[in-house]
């Protein structure tokens, strides 16, 4: 039968690995042309789209197999919001997934932030209706598993830095999760953070949940070793002749006699010794020594200068060196120890802190007391850097006893760094292509992309939601917004057990409560806005003035602003005072008269009296002169009401853009009770009209100060010279 030979082909497509949708699709080919998709396809289709756009779209040309469009997989992702702040959601995760920890010492997290520097530009988020006015960098917060594999940024904002309440807000957001927060990671630029905990002066603070047990600090040790060469090379270091038993006796800059100096000359007599073509340290050459700019920033450079071979070498060359040579050899064991990231690796030293405890602490304790003795040219204080050495070596100490009494064998200490951080942003830099310093709108789009991406579960906290293919060919996806698409880059690697663990039949609870909220948030703002526009139409009526506070949206919080100014003139748009709106230059005024003839070509089949292809008054020269004849020409009456339109606008928005919640539908309902005779659609063409041409005129302007202050930078850098 018909229904015994459907089964027998379902069971052939089960077994060689066909997905439920498209056995759906083949069995029922004539039934329906609508290609519906199932949690999992998405799921497949973020992940694998993720790690490369140009395989994936190879995938869908070639009809390999059956996932959604790039552009569906945005359009699905578009509904998850993306907002600044503590991310709920994605905590929620975590503790739905703590649930299921084998070991107690899995909940140890801890967290490493860092900033990012961004474009500075003004930005509209149409999706939820606010202007992202201009930030200069995005701080980031990741939480990271101590002893499990796992890691997950929870929270982002604009031109936020860390401080003390913030820091103990997320703690405490992250405890209530079932996690335990046992250090914090940061580089040493965070000074207000570092003075208000006063860490220069102890290296841990008081949990703010649990007062009994500690939160460590670790300056970044990657950054610490980029500082130490960079001291070294540019100064100098005086380093005891001794074996580092005794603290310092005497300063170096006035008494030399006990110390010897390691500077960049030492390098260089190395390198000029071994100047063949067979080199003994094949891998550093004058580069490394003349590094500026951005390389040096690059960790690879500071490592291979301070490795093991250029030690061996300067020492086997150079018999009188063997003080230098024994201090590189400290400071590469100590980088090592505090770099390893696996349980066995080549070098013992750079094994798990644990594995071979004896070696690895002897290591510590000996970068310990180098710190302790050695001492910079030119420079009687300790330098910033060295206090984080100091707490670096003290918080691994320190945090390495508490887990082992925990019943922990090892430690991996590169989950004591920044690198999760950096690869962070070295993702959503590059995830734009030509494009690697996104704006705020792009970042958020950006980490919604990568987020999602690691992280499939989070879509369900979407509502339920079918969305069919989208051609290729299609125009834009939300009129005129910025498109979220998934770009070219590649995230960490995703395990193979992620995306067998994904069930579409299996999902995380949703937020409930936080969706809620935020509906009832919005639906009092447009009861606010309605109440406070009936107002202000009785209030016109009696020729009052009236200042209202609105729902302002400020990132963090609501704030009020007064938005009605005195509007005292008549309402009736027959009787207009060409005298009153002189707030224009003439220049001004012929390119609103090209606004007008844009916004009546846009509405000409709906209100054929705005404006026609015939000029009718000398008003729009500007437009006779550009126009091939295809321009048109705003009416009279429609010019002379758009300059009421753009007075009211100057009023409402000021210099830059108001911070209200949607500032155009906000600006087009005070239109619609200044001019009730005004069809609300062309009073809304030009409110969104106008705004965006102020947006644009803001980011070019923006462009013009960074421009100059640039060019004047590298004027005073060149009389330097």
């Amino acid at each position: 039968t018909k229904v015994y030979e459907k089964n027998l082909v379902k069971a052939y497509l089960v077994r060689n690995g066909f997905s439920k949708s498209e056995i759906f699709r083949i069995l029922n080919s004539k039934a329906t042309r609508r290609k519906c998709y199932t949690k999992l396809d998405f799921y497949q289709g973020l992940v694998l789209n993720s790690q490369c756009r140009r395989s994936y779209r190879f995938l869908l040309k070639q009809k390999i197999c059956s996932l959604p469009h790039p552009r569906t997989l945005a359009k699905w992702i578009g509904k998850f919001q993306c907002t600044t702040g503590i991310q709920l959601s994605m905590l929620q995760l975590l503790k739905q997934k703590s649930l299921f920890f084998e070991k107690e010492s899995d909940r140890n997290v801890s967290l490493i932030f860092d900033e990012m520097d961004i474009k500075r530009s003004y930005s509209y988020d149409s999706r939820n209706k606010i202007v992202l006015f201009p930030s200069k960098h995005v701080q980031v917060v990741i939480l990271r598993g101590i002893s499990c594999s796992y890691k997950q940024p929870i929270y982002w904002d604009f031109d936020k830095s860390m401080t003390k309440q913030r820091l103990f807000s997320i703690i405490k957001e992250v405890e209530s999760c079932g996690l335990r927060v046992r250090g914090i990671v940061c580089d040493l630029g965070n000074h207000g953070l570092i003075s208000e905990l006063k860490l220069f002066k102890q290296y841990s603070f008081s949990n703010p949940v649990d007062s009994k047990r500690n939160v460590y600090f670790f300056p970044d040790a990657v950054h610490l070793i980029r500082l130490l060469r960079n001291h070294v090379l540019d100064k100098g270091v005086f380093l005891p002749k001794d074996s580092y038993n005794s603290h310092r006796r005497s300063n170096p800059n006035n008494d030399p006699s006990d110390y010897v100096l390691l500077s960049k000359d030492d390098f260089k007599q190395v390198l000029n010794k071994d100047a063949s073509e067979l080199k003994m340290v094949h891998k550093v050459t004058n580069f490394h020594l003349e590094v500026s700019g951005q390389s040096r920033q690059r960790t690879k450079y500071a490592v291979q200068l301070f490795s093991h071979s250029v030690a061996k070498c300067m020492e086997h060359l150079f018999k009188e060196k063997k003080v230098q040579a024994e201090a590189l050899q400290t400071i590469d064991s100590w980088f090592d120890v505090m770099n390893s990231r696996r349980k066995f690796a080549k070098k013992k030293v750079a094994c798990a802190l644990g594995i071979h405890e004896g070696l690895q602490m002897e290591c510590l304790r000996k970068m310990e007391r180098l710190v302790n003795n050695w001492i910079f040219k030119d420079t009687n204080r300790e330098l910033p850097f060295e206090k984080g050495l100091k707490m670096s070596l003290k918080s691994t100490f320190a945090l390495y006893d508490e887990l082992k009494l925990e019943g922990m064998d090892y430690l991996l200490t590169s989950k004591l760094n920044q690198d999760c951080v950096e690869s962070l942003f070295f993702q959503i830099r590059f995830i734009g292509g030509s494009n690697p310093k996104p704006d705020s709108f792009d970042c958020l789009n950006r980490l919604r992309v990568l987020v999602t991406s690691k992280n499939p579960g989070l879509l369900d906290l979407i509502d339920e939601y079918d969305v069919d293919q989208i051609d290729e060919h299609q125009v834009n996806l939300t009129g005129g917004q910025k498109v979220d698409i998934i770009g070219e880059h590649q995230l960490d690697t995703i395990g193979e057990h992620q995306l067998d663990t994904i069930d579409e039949h299996q999902a995380v609870q949703t937020d409930e409560l936080q969706m809620e909220h935020t509906d009832e948030q919005q639906l009092d703002h447009e009861q606010q806005v309605d109440h406070i526009v009936a107002h202000h139409v009785d209030q016109i009526e009696e020729n009052q003035v009236e200042k209202i506070d609105i729902y302002q949206v400020d990132q963090d919080e609501i704030v009020s602003q007064t938005i009605f100014e005195d509007n005292d003139f008549e309402v009736d748009n027959c009787c207009i005072d060409t005298d009153e709106a002189s707030h224009l230059s003439y220049s001004g005024e012929q390119g609103l008269s090209y606004v007008c003839g844009f916004i009546a070509r846009k509405l000409n089949k709906k209100f054929p009296f705005l404006g026609s292809q015939e000029m009718t008054d000398s008003s729009s020269k500007w437009v006779a002169v550009l126009s091939y004849g295809g321009l048109y020409y705003p009416s009279a009456e429609f010019f002379q009401v758009c300059k009421k339109f753009d007075k009211e606008f100057l009023q409402f928005h000021g210099e830059t853009l108001s911070n209200c919640y949607d500032p155009i539908g906000t600006f087009s309902k005070k239109l619609s009770c200044v001019f009730p005779s005004w069809d609300k659609e062309i009073i809304y063409l030009f409110s969104k009209t106008r705004f965006f041409i102020r947006l644009k005129h803001l980011n070019k302007e923006l462009n013009v100060t960074a421009t100059s202050n640039e060019s004047r930078s590298k004027k005073q850098i060149a009389n330097h010279l």
